[in-house]
């Protein structure tokens, strides 16, 4: 996640909550149907009558949605209760269930509830994001009946969204030409390929993203953002939100291939137990996108010379919230990053990231992969450093 015009948002693999019981985990995707708006059936345990005429879940993007059901019951209903799950990635299946009021309607048999599920208190979902849902109703006799599964997508609503899809990406997008939209295709497409070519790491599940084209539009999909936020990566659904138009297409190509480089890695090496040391993340993100800015450059040589380096060590946990500081952090973790690659190859990145995936330790990652340590990263890497930037030591 970059900094200095490229601040963003990262939601992390595990950190959004989705509902008051929802964890971190929801990986396993129910199979869905179309909405339901009408009569139908479901499973009863029983003789006794249940038609559900309307079902549905209405999209109040980006704080709400609203899911509602009227029935008419052989027996009056005593219980009510939604289930519904978020389609992502995770590692055990979830299902959150809210009990609902009962609100009958003229008599004990025709009877409606809802639930209204406030995103503010459980933190939003990006845009494109499928909710499988379905409703137990249970009479006073103990029948109980469920509903058919059904689906729907938290879209954002406020435009007309045009989509371009290649490979595994789908891009979607709302101003600019053609021409404009497939730039940013492209570029995609060439950071992944480049990528994988040094690196070792691919997509191998789908990505989409959202093109804004102000930030005021693309805050407005997002619940807590920072007023300096320029995008976000939602690794775990597979989704990117970011504000790019003709003004900023340059930063916004690199940009976009340093945000779809995080949600590679995330894919490459996601597991239970661990995740990737912050500078390994953030330095091949910072790869993908080509050759190090000079910018960055320059702090990295000014290091060097003075010898206020980070060690590996430090740079696994979150970078520094001091802006200059962090430069400095991003720079050397594309340095470490190129090291490896260059002197160690493709096919040992490749086998890096697989040991993570593997919930290996940073040390034993690096040990089983190379042969050291983070120290002694730290070591090889700075002599690699002042040869490669003529820095004497």
């Amino acid at each position: 996640m970059k900094i200095f015009k490229r601040f963003f948002f990262l939601v992390a693999a595990i950190g959004l909550i989705v509902a008051p019981v929802v964890a971190f985990f929801d990986n396993y995707a129910i199979e869905a149907v179309s909405i339901g708006i009408g009569r139908t059936s479901g499973q009863q345990t029983s003789a006794s009558t249940i038609i559900v005429d309307i079902s549905q879940a209405s999209v109040q993007f980006p704080s709400a949605l609203m899911f509602s059901i009227k029935a008419t019951s052989e027996l009056p209903i005593t219980d009510v209760r939604l289930h519904f799950t978020v389609e992502r990635d995770g590692f055990v299946k979830v299902v959150t269930e809210e009990k609902c009021e009962v609100d009958f309607v003229g008599t004990d048999n025709y009877f409606q509830a809802s639930y209204f599920w406030n995103m503010y208190y459980t933190g939003g979902l990006p845009p494109g994001t499928k909710v499988n849902y379905w409703w137990t109703l249970t009479d006073n006799d103990w029948n109980r009946h469920v509903t058919d599964k059904q689906s729907v997508t938290f879209e954002d609503t406020r435009f007309s969204w045009n989509s371009k899809n290649e490979g595994k990406i789908t891009l979607y997008w709302y101003s600019g030409s053609d021409i404009f939209a497939q730039s940013l295709l492209d570029a995609a497409l060439n950071g992944l390929v480049t990528l994988e070519a040094h690196t070792g790491a691919n997509l191998n599940r789908p990505v989409s993203v959202y093109i804004y084209n102000t930030q005021a539009d693309m805050l407005g999909a997002m619940l807590f953002a920072q007023d300096w936020t320029g995008g976000a990566a939602y690794s775990a659904y597979g989704t990117i939100v970011i504000n790019i138009n003709s003004a900023n297409l340059e930063w916004g190509k690199r940009t976009l291939v340093h945000e779809l480089a995080h949600v590679v890695t995330y894919q490459m090496t996601s597991n239970p137990y661990n995740s990737v040391p912050v500078w390994l993340n953030e330095g091949l993100s910072m790869y993908a996108e080509g050759a190090l800015d000079a910018g960055f450059q320059i702090i990295l040589v000014a290091a060097l010379q003075n010898g206020n380096l980070f060690s590996v060590r430090s740079m696994s946990s979150p970078f520094s919230t001091d802006t200059n500081l962090s430069y400095l952090e991003y720079a050397q973790s594309y340095s470490l990053v190129d090291y490896l690659t260059s002197q160690y190859g493709q096919a040992k990145m490749v086998a890096l990231l697989d040991t993570f995936c593997h919930g290996e330790t940073y040390d034993g990652a690096l040990l089983k992969t190379y042969g050291f340590d983070m120290d002694g990263l730290y070591d090889s890497w700075l002599s690699f450093a002042f040869q490669k930037y003529g820095v004497s030591t």
